[in-house]
């Protein structure tokens, strides 16, 4: 059997390989590019992502290069923080300073143990402190109304006063207009004359350390009595300053703002012409003549409410001391008084004093202080024709009895090494053993030119 196989079908196939075989190699090129570029754009993806990474990294590490401070900043940074530190102990020192005051002598040392065992020393302190009170009246042009003695020189008549009273006016007088003409007269140029009225009965020490009152009754006592009112006189002088501020140049009463200083008082409020004083534990302590600076503590509250505003008592850091004060003056300058009552003000201090021996010597140091806050305040209308104001004149414009009850802060670090130890006792500070406590009346050294007083 005879097969003859045909590979004629095969021609087309083959002429048309034969046609594009020039075109294989591009045919296998782009297939090997397509199987190329998978990978590539894969790889291309990751190293743009990469680049990306590097970008954000370089641009942190420029912005850290940027921010790290020159050796300049850096010293000027720790210039600033060393002010702040400076500040820091300004503000200290200055608390402190605020609290170092001038004392009233510096004859002999009195504080905070004297170097002298004799009672003549409290003698004369009591004369220096009497003279430091009226050179404080002085100040503000002040003198009190025309006393009965004044009123019987002019009248020839002899005034019916209570003489249970101290200082009150006859309460049976005829009303203004209808008054004697030349009392009038007296009344009227004693306003002229002074630009505020003030006794100086009105600070109680004043009086405690009267010639013919004080009676020396231990050095203990004695030294108590010397710091109480030493600490009294510096808050009188702050309520002196403020109605000399007040006042300003008025040379008269009758045009001045502040009309009359009625009295400033530690143990209740203050009482004038024969009140009742009514405050809680009201003249306990007048009685004896010794009007004792009210420390707040905690056994110890106020003389003047059942509690303060503030809430601060002493403690390790301050004393806390309520007083009141109460003057008449013009309506329209009731709020400018209070204001100026809790300012600033200035003053002078020996850095010598509160270091021992606690003598005075080389210059003062000025300083200021704004140690008072009002804790409360009362307004009573001046009714000028009632008995107890009838030698008094007021001018022409509304008058207001004004009553404050004040806090006093003093920092104990400022002061408490001329402190007596009596009274930090009443305190309840600790008492340090020191030669000076063991052995009372002595200055270690002893003090250079103060003679011993017999």
């Amino acid at each position: 059997m005879n097969i003859n196989l045909s590979m004629d079908f095969l021609r087309p196939v083959a002429g048309a390989l034969k046609k594009y075989t020039a075109l294989l190699p591009s045919v296998i090129i782009t297939i090997v590019a397509v199987l190329l570029f998978l990978p590539t754009m894969l790889l291309g993806k990751k190293i743009s992502e990469k680049m990306e990474q590097s970008a954000r990294t370089a641009s942190s590490v420029q912005s850290l290069v940027r921010d790290v401070p020159s050796r300049e900043e850096s010293e000027q940074l720790k210039s600033r923080m060393d002010k702040f530190e400076a500040e820091v102990d300004r503000i200290k020192e200055s608390a402190i300073e605020s609290s170092r005051r001038d004392l009233i002598i510096y004859d002999y040392v009195i504080f905070p143990i004297p170097a002298d065992p004799s009672s003549q020393i409290f003698n004369e302190f009591g004369q220096k402190y009497r003279g430091s009170i009226e050179s404080l009246v002085q100040r503000i042009n002040a003198l009190d109304a025309p006393s009965d003695s004044e009123i019987q020189a002019v009248t020839g008549v002899a005034n019916r006063t209570n003489p249970g009273m101290r200082g009150m006016r006859p309460m049976m007088r005829q009303s203004r207009d209808v008054q004697d003409p030349m009392v009038d007269a007296l009344c009227v140029k004693r306003a002229q004359e002074v630009s505020v009225y003030a006794n100086l009965s009105a600070f109680q020490w004043y009086d405690f350390w009267g010639e013919d009152k004080y009676k020396f009754s231990g050095q203990p006592q004695a030294l108590q009595d010397c710091w109480d009112s030493q600490v009294a006189f510096w808050i009188y002088d702050d309520i002196i300053d403020t109605i000399y501020k007040i006042n300003g140049t008025s040379s008269k009463v009758l045009t001045a703002p502040v009309k009359r200083l009625l009295g400033v008082s530690f143990t209740g409020p203050v009482v004038v012409e024969g009140e009742q004083r009514t405050g809680q534990f009201g003249g306990r302590l007048v009685a004896a003549g010794r009007d004792i600076p009210n420390y707040i503590t905690e056994t110890k509250i106020s003389n003047f409410m059942d509690s303060s505003p503030t809430g601060r008592i002493s403690n390790e850091n301050i004393d806390v001391i309520h007083f009141g004060v109460s003057v008449i003056v013009d309506n329209r300058f009731i709020l400018p008084f209070m204001k100026e009552l809790c300012s600033e003000k200035p003053h002078v201090f020996y850095p010598s004093v509160f270091e021992d021996p606690h003598v005075q010597a080389g210059e003062p140091v000025e300083a200021r202080h704004n140690q008072i806050s009002i804790l409360k305040s009362d307004l009573k209308v001046v009714d000028k024709v009632a008995p107890e104001h009838e030698l008094y004149r007021y001018g022409k414009g509304a008058v207001m009895r004004l009553d404050l009850v004040c806090e006093y802060l003093f920092d104990r670090a400022a002061y408490d090494k001329i402190k007596p130890d009596p009274i930090k006792e009443r305190l309840g500070q600790a008492i340090e053993e020191t030669e000076e406590s063991q052995q009372p009346g002595q200055v270690p050294g002893g003090v250079p030119g103060r003679p011993t007083m017999m």
